[in-house]
């Protein structure tokens, strides 16, 4: 298969909803980790292929995995149901009932503010960078042995627990004249 497939409509509604989000900042970049899988991964499962040796091939996302994709993007079960993956509008069902339960315990110990919910944004650009944060975390052991993870886990402690300064506002770039990079996440 050397000519590039239709995109799946699971892919299709995925990358309609992103789209939709662009101008709240949300891209394919900053979308993949919030996922938990990498760029190139989110691309494969939007557009249905992968590119081997210059043939295409096709792909089909996890169930579970779409799931997850839609759920960063604001894609509902019911519209997964439409495009014909009702096992992943299930895991879908799964993951929003798993975050509104995390918002009642986080509401009912009074943590005024922690959510995605704060009148200034300042927790929902909190909550963002720390799903990235994690999903890096996580992905950085992988493929290394124990010994080698013990290592990196240490190295990740010690940078943790050292003294670091942030910088405050004045010392940072103006939002609209500087946007974020990899390096800023």
């Amino acid at each position: 298969m050397t000519e590039r497939p239709d995109a799946p409509p699971e892919g299709k509604l995925i990358s309609a909803a992103l789209a939709a989000r662009r101008s709240s900042g949300l891209t394919q970049r900053k979308a993949a980790p919030l996922a938990g899988i990498s760029e190139g991964r989110w691309r494969q499962i939007a557009t249905g292929y992968v590119s081997v040796n210059g043939e295409k091939a096709r792909v089909r996302g996890t169930d579970y995995r779409v799931a997850r994709m839609a759920h960063v993007v604001g894609v509902t079960p019911e519209e997964l149901e439409n495009a014909d993956r009702p096992e992943a509008a299930e895991q879908l069902r799964r993951l929003e009932a798993k975050a509104a339960a995390e918002a009642e315990r986080r509401d009912a110990r009074g943590d005024a503010g922690s959510g995605p919910e704060s009148p200034d944004g300042s927790q929902t650009r909190v909550e963002d960078r720390w799903r990235i944060l994690r999903a890096v975390l996580r992905e950085t052991g992988v493929g290394l042995s124990r010994s080698e993870q013990g290592d990196l886990r240490g190295r990740i402690d010690v940078f943790f627990a050292e003294d670091q300064e942030w910088p405050s506002a004045d010392d940072l770039p103006n939002a609209e004249e500087q946007r974020p990079g990899a390096a800023d996440l």
